[in-house]
């Protein structure tokens, strides 16, 4: 864009504004609908999307920790009813089954006491993590 001065002298003038072009995919960030978006609608806009990214963050990460925690649950009812598994197959006459189950029991009950420490020592650290970085 130029336009001349008093002396007729034609001169360069750059725009202040960033002016949109017909159905502009950037035309959501003018917010006041003049067809300009000022530098303050961008940072505005800069800022609305990284509180989305942050949101969307923080939603995955709940939903990772309800899943561990779903887990955890989980193995903690497999460790309480496992006993009541072999009495049952026991009553049952199918004492066969109730060895074998029996047989398992020892590991089965290592790696789920693995597992929920595990859970346990995780959501442990993170909070000391947490409350260390906020006293910082």
């Amino acid at each position: 864009m130029a336009t001349k001065n008093e002396f007729g002298v034609e001169q360069k003038v750059k725009p202040s504004k960033k002016v949109l072009q017909d159905d502009s995919i950037y035309a959501q960030f003018d917010t006041d609908g003049d067809g300009v978006i000022t530098d303050e609608e961008m940072k505005q806009a800069e800022e609305i999307m990284r509180l989305e990214q942050e949101k969307v963050r923080f939603e995955n990460e709940d939903k990772k920790e309800d899943q561990i925690r779903a887990m955890a649950w989980f193995a903690l009812w497999g460790m309480l009813l496992y006993p009541a598994v072999i009495l049952i197959t026991s009553i049952l006459g199918q004492e066969t089954a109730a060895q074998l189950i029996s047989n398992i029991a020892p590991t089965y009950f290592v790696a789920i006491a693995g597992l929920v420490a595990a859970f346990f020592g995780a959501q442990a650290y993170t909070k000391n993590k947490d409350k260390a970085a906020d006293k910082k």
